[in-house]
């Protein structure tokens, strides 16, 4: 049935400015757009948005669906301000298959300013296991009880990309794991039952609805054991309400490769991790860190090793997706991206790119990749990293605006679990920068990146992204029009998605 959306102003997203009152659709997709005079003669039906804004349906171009579910339906460490106040949130948790797993604390915002430590852990839980992630997801904490489970003492051997902390001066475990050295603890944890994982989406995307996406790029096949455990719970729980771009993890990237996908769920580029992160000081830059003249961060992979997973990528004509926060990584990337360019019609991505240089900056955008930003690190990441970074480095930090001037495409992403998945939150980040404010966006520059841009980095740019004749009808509406000034107090008033009410918000 060919149904009008009127009442409203609808941002297309297609050019600065452009906008129109009326929209047409049918079967799930946009048919015209223009005057409600224009159209009404054409439409069977007519919906009234009663008077408020259109934005083509937000994407978050970076997050870990099933993690931010999790997050959601437990306790969240990230508000503890104090190891005390952490350890009162832990106690109350109740465990799951015998376990307790929490995440979120950081310990840049602990008054102690320090991670909690295993005997803390011990005191309140010695006969069960607990675990607690960093909020940046590159570390955790595990106490005494999960150790054993573990079958780790003090005798277990380093881990090749990643940090087992230990107490200074001595061989005793502190039970801190960083990188890749957490897969010793996380590979005991139970395995959560495909049902287990569904319902998980399912909440996670009611969320996500309520945020004002409709649609998510997500990381999240080689977490939860045999990549058909998360992907079956995906399959069950997307039906028509959210479009998922699942990432595939380089582990299990060449099992995926028969994977088929359909409107709501489709299959992007192998990803892979380069380093760490900044806050828990292993990412890895090419000159020290300045709060911890020792450290240079994690390489995660050796060169040989990123170049054999980017020959298996070329092998199948696929993008790679790589998380590099500090410049050494981006480095190593970009040159082996310049040995292997992206084969035709397909696309990299940088995630994240927190820590530049001018010449790293020149040679991304000869490469023709796209970046995926996650404009709420800088005010997650703002005031300490200048203490960790030291003022000259901030000239090519989080600097959206400068690679956009280099004509580098970019998308905008939460990184949720780590970071709220709020998108408005997102693009008022992007807009409003205290800390950087050369490094702002205009308005239409930080929607893009959650619309036009998302849609790009997945090559969907002829389906998603822009409210345009032959695009899907997935929309997200607002009480009035983004700008740097109303994105402090507008809020989500509908989403729509393949032409039907996915959430509204209440009266």
């Amino acid at each position: 049935m060919k149904t009008l959306l009127k009442d409203a102003t609808f941002v297309t997203m297609t050019e600065p400015g452009h906008q129109v009152e009326s929209v047409l659709i049918e079967d799930g997709k946009i048919i015209a757009t223009g005057s409600y005079q224009e159209l009404k003669a054409l439409a069977e039906e007519e919906r009234s948005l009663e008077g408020k804004v259109v934005y083509p349906g937000l994407i978050d171009s970076h997050m870990h669906l099933i993690g931010h579910g999790q997050k959601i339906l437990s306790a969240d460490l990230s508000i503890c301000t104090s190891i005390r106040e952490l350890l009162d949130v832990v106690s109350t948790a109740s465990p799951v298959s015998g376990w307790i797993v929490l995440e979120g604390w950081n310990d840049n915002t602990l008054m102690e300013q320090r991670p909690p430590l295993r005997e803390e852990l011990d005191a309140i839980y010695p006969d069960i296991p607990v675990v607690l992630k960093r909020i940046c997801r590159h570390a955790l904490l595990a106490n005494s009880k999960a150790l054993e489970l573990a079958g780790i003492d003090e005798e277990v051997e380093e881990i090749a990309g990643g940090v087992i902390g230990r107490v200074p001066g001595t061989n005793r475990l502190n039970g801190l794991f960083y990188d890749e050295a957490q897969q010793v603890i996380t590979k005991a944890i139970p395995e959560l039952s495909i049902d287990d994982l569904t319902y998980i989406i399912k909440e996670s995307i009611k969320n996500l609805h309520s945020l004002g996406l409709t649609g998510g790029h997500s990381e999240d096949m080689a977490y939860y054991g045999a990549y058909t455990n998360p992907l079956s719970a995906y399959r069950n729980a997307l039906g028509t309400s959210f479009r998922a771009h699942l990432l595939r993890h380089h582990q299990v990237f060449e099992e995926m490769i028969h994977e088929t996908g359909d409107d709501f769920l489709s299959f992007g580029c192998m990803k892979i991790f380069m380093d760490g992160s900044l806050g828990g000081h292993t990412a890895w830059l090419s000159e020290a860190y300045s709060d911890e003249p020792e450290l240079q961060g994690v390489a995660i992979h050796t060169k040989d090793a990123f170049e054999s997973m980017l020959k298996t990528a070329r092998s199948h004509d696929a993008g790679i997706a790589v998380h590099v926060i500090g410049d050494k990584a981006t480095e190593q990337v970009v040159e082996l991206l310049e040995a292997y360019p992206a084969p035709k019609g397909t696309m990299d991505r940088l995630i994240h790119v927190n820590v530049l240089s001018e010449n790293l900056v020149n040679r991304i955008a000869k490469l023709g990749v796209m970046c995926d930003i996650q404009p709420m690190f800088v005010p997650s990441d703002f005031p300490w990293v200048r203490e960790r970074l030291g003022e000259e480095r901030l000239d090519y930090a989080y600097a959206w605006k400068t690679l956009l001037e280099n004509g580098i495409g970019l998308a905008g992403g939460s990184d949720a679990p780590i970071e709220t998945a709020d998108p408005l939150l997102g693009i008022q980040a992007a807009m409003n920068n205290p800390y950087l404010p050369h490094q702002e966006l205009s308005a239409f520059e930080a929607i893009s990146l959650y619309t036009t841009g998302a849609a790009r980095i997945a090559g969907q740019q002829d389906r998603f992204g822009q409210i345009a004749p032959g695009f899907s009808a997935d929309f997200t509406v607002v009480s009035e029009e983004i700008t740097k000034e109303s994105i402090v107090h507008l809020t989500i008033e509908a989403v729509i998605v393949n032409g039907e009410t996915v959430y509204r918000k209440e009266q």
